[in-house]
């Protein structure tokens, strides 16, 4: 019975391991300049995460002709659906399409110029939106998933960059 419990665990975390692959997602276009390039064997990839914080994108991957250090830039628009609910609770109300801009960046190291980055812009949840309820006694909810657009990694060394383009993110 015990056994059968481990395997259940290490079954269930299997699953949310290969689910949460599954959403990552490969660029559409990858433009290297200098001598650095993503190694052989290896993928740049983007993934939609959430946290109770918020939506955020991951970006990993492993690139060679380095040098001795390298930064990896991530940049996308998030766009959501924002609107207005009384402490009652209901229907939202004053719906309106919102965007801002998240970048995040990350130094690191090479050992003979090959590195692997994993960076992460900051979660974002409806506060992190320009957007106000016209009333005190109303307060602002997402309506619907936040997507992101124009989704680019930018990779850059003393040897080159590379700048990946990514497809529209709709977790």
């Amino acid at each position: 019975m015990r056994r059968l419990g481990i395997v259940a665990v290490l079954a269930t975390l299997l699953m949310a391991f290969t689910a949460s692959a599954a959403l990552a997602v490969a660029p559409t276009e990858v433009i290297q300049t200098g001598g650095l390039h993503v190694c052989e064997g290896t993928v740049l990839d983007v993934s939609p995460e959430s946290t109770g914080a918020g939506k955020f994108l991951t970006a990993t991957g492993e690139v060679c002709g380095a040098g001795r250090t390298a930064t990896a830039t991530l940049s996308a628009t998030a766009t959501a659906t924002v609107g207005c609910v009384t402490r009652g609770g209901g229907t939202p109300s004053g719906l309106e399409e919102v965007a801002t801009a998240t970048t995040a960046s990350e130094q690191f190291p090479t050992r003979q110029g090959r590195g692997s980055f994993d960076v992460s812009t900051e979660p974002l949840s409806v506060e992190d939106f320009a957007f106000e309820c016209p009333s005190a006694q109303q307060t602002e909810v997402l309506v619907g998933p936040i997507t992101f657009t124009d989704v680019t990694l930018t990779i850059t060394s003393q040897t080159g960059t590379i700048t990946a383009t990514f497809p529209d993110i709709d977790p």
